[in-house]
């Protein structure tokens, strides 16, 4: 007899997926011997009805209740041979023995896993309509929470896909040549890797029933391309195929890998747009470096789509210090975006350079000019972004540059450092931050009366005034 594991013995032993492959039409028996009970299955259909054209079963079960030494094995088994399965009665059992002991791998291998995003999904079940069709072979242990009410949802992020590559496309008369392959009805010709939480409950109250791994660690971004994610990298999925049919299991296996391949395509398009938004907020919260990191996945993802993403690239190069780099990225972004060249060079240059006292940090501008236009900018980030800290920043560099700017024809420049100043403790009144915006308004004052020979308190109990004035009931005592 060959050695057997029972595979999904406790919880749940399936999940049907639409991923080309057929719906599996199982589920073990359901309670209820009452007569009332007996009419409601009459009228829906039997389960043990729905096991009964097994030779139909192909099928891609979630493998949730596996415990980690169960998982451990799969791997180890799977690293060195194609794993094999019986199903029978909706009991599905893992024939590890099914192999040839001079060849481990003679039947087929897998392959290395495809990445995939480990983008977060779900799905929910309500009655038992939902769980007879989406959890069949779980549907024993599981229907009665849905019968008092409860929801099922499960949630899981997959992280790679593992694909087989067969030795044979006449699978099934090889395998029954082999003693130890009793029984086998069909072979995992793919599984998932990833995590999963399975709840179980009411609006008021869940329970978690199973666990593997955790969602939070599945996003793909800090890792690369060829590399798993930790605490996102167990198998939770198997695809299973028949092994019977002469050469259709591989061309099964085939459709399935070329939908599978589909999907991560399609997925990898969403998912690179998911990350150029994310890009955006970090750009907007000034996270240079996470904006660049999202980018870089994006484009790792996607390559076809980086010029849907330049003009963010180019604002967070600039954000980032390069700003050298960044107005190169913008220009680019700016060229391709007007293929009639309807700007000229000049308009062109203008646009960069806007953009480039909007968002290189303050040290990288080589003009005092560029620098106080980019402290304007920052002021207006704060008050958006509700940053107070961006707004004192502003003001004690503009406050430092018009004590440097000293020349009778700098009177503009000391000018435009006094309306940062006033901004900037303007944008601090919104904030609530009533105490630094009151200062940086006297400091204001003092500078516009500066050659004024009124005595300091004089000009202090004006600035007072007008700080009242301006700032209304948002900072009075």
């Amino acid at each position: 007899m060959p050695a057997r594991t029972q595979l999904l013995p406790r919880l749940i032993a399936g999940l049907t997926l639409a991923l080309g492959v057929g719906e599996l039409g199982c589920a073990a028996k359901r309670p209820g011997d009452d007569a009332a009970a007996s009419a409601a299955a009459l009228e829906r259909g039997s389960p043990g009805s729905r096991c009964e054209d097994e030779g139909k079963a192909n099928f891609a079960p979630f493998i949730v209740d596996w415990d980690a030494g169960e998982r451990a094995t799969f791997i180890d088994k799977a690293a060195r041979a194609l794993v094999f399965a019986r199903y029978r009665d909706c009991q599905l059992e893992l024939l590890y023995d099914c192999a040839d002991s001079q060849a481990p791998d003679v039947y087929g291998r897998y392959e290395p896993p495809t990445p995939w995003s480990g983008a977060a999904d779900h799905l929910e079940i309500k009655n038992e309509d939902e769980l007879y069709a989406k959890l069949p072979l779980g549907a024993g242990s599981l229907a009665r929470r849905v019968q008092r009410g409860e929801t099922l949802e499960l949630r899981y992020s997959v992280s790679g896909v593992v694909h087989s590559a067969l030795r044979s496309a006449e699978l099934a008369p090889v395998v029954a040549q082999n003693d130890r392959c009793e029984g086998a009805t069909h072979f995992v010709s793919s599984y998932s890797l990833g995590a999963f939480e399975l709840h179980a409950g009411t609006p008021s109250a869940r329970e978690e029933l199973a666990t593997e791994g955790a969602l939070v660690d599945c996003q793909r971004d800090a890792y690369p391309d060829a590399q798993l994610p930790p605490r996102c990298d167990a198998p939770i999925r198997l695809v299973l195929q028949r092994v019977d049919a002469a050469g259709r299991a591989q061309r099964t296996a085939a459709a399935t890998t070329a939908a599978a391949n589909a999907a991560i395509v399609n997925n990898a398009v969403q998912r690179s747009l998911e990350l150029r938004l994310r890009a955006r907020d970090k750009l907007r919260a000034r996270d240079s470096q996470g904006c660049l990191a999202d980018l870089s996945l994006a484009d790792r993802l996607h390559p076809a789509s980086r010029g849907d993403r330049l003009e963010t690239r180019a604002y967070c190069t600039m954000l980032a210090g390069d700003c050298k780099g960044g107005k190169q990225l913008l220009r680019e972004f700016l060229v391709t975006r007007d293929p009639q060249r309807s700007e000229d060079e000049s308009q062109l240059t203008r646009e960069v350079q806007a953009a480039a006292r909007e968002r290189c940090p303050l040290d990288t501008l080589a003009t005092i000019d560029g620098k106080l236009e980019r402290l304007a900018a920052q002021v207006r980030e704060g008050r958006n972004g509700a940053l107070p800290e961006r707004c004192v920043d502003a003001a004690e560099r503009a406050s430092a540059l018009a004590d440097a700017t000293t020349s009778e024809a700098s009177e503009q420049r000391r000018a435009d450092a006094r309306a940062v100043l006033k901004r900037a403790a303007l944008c601090l009144v919104a904030l609530g931050r009533c105490d630094e915006a009151r200062t940086w308004f006297l400091r204001h004052e003092r500078l516009r009366h500066a050659s004024s020979r009124r005595a300091p308190e004089e000009l202090d109990a004006d600035a007072a005034a007008a700080f009242t004035r301006v700032s209304g009931s948002a900072c009075s005592d």
